[in-house]
């Protein structure tokens, strides 16, 4: 959770480093899968079954990373937009950046 003694600002700036290292984890998630893929059959070159535990274990790693990643980014952008006071909406992820920018250029 977010400590007590966060400024507005400080809340806005964390909401929207939240909202880029989203943007940023959906747009290496393909390279993730990519690499587990290409070591995967690098070890299945070796052994099949060996690749096919490879694939396995790798995904389920990956996959355990991503969640853990996205997690942290909604606690952290749900905590900031309490810490704000902004209600709860559903714009796109531009419109939130543009408002949190607009928002910073004030203080």
């Amino acid at each position: 959770m977010a400590p007590l003694s966060l400024t507005r600002r400080e809340a806005a700036e964390r909401w929207k480093s939240a909202v880029e290292g989203e943007a940023k984890l959906r747009s290496r998630t393909s390279l993730g899968i990519a690499v587990i893929v290409i070591v995967s059959g690098l070890i299945g070159s070796i052994e099949l079954r060996y690749g096919i535990g490879a694939v396995l274990l790798l995904g389920v790693l990956f996959q355990f990373s991503l969640e853990r990643m996205r997690e942290t980014f909604r606690v952290a952008a749900e905590s900031s937009r309490q810490r704000l006071g902004w209600e709860e909406e559903a714009i796109s992820t531009e419109e939130l950046l543009a408002r949190l920018n607009r928002f910073l250029e004030q203080r």
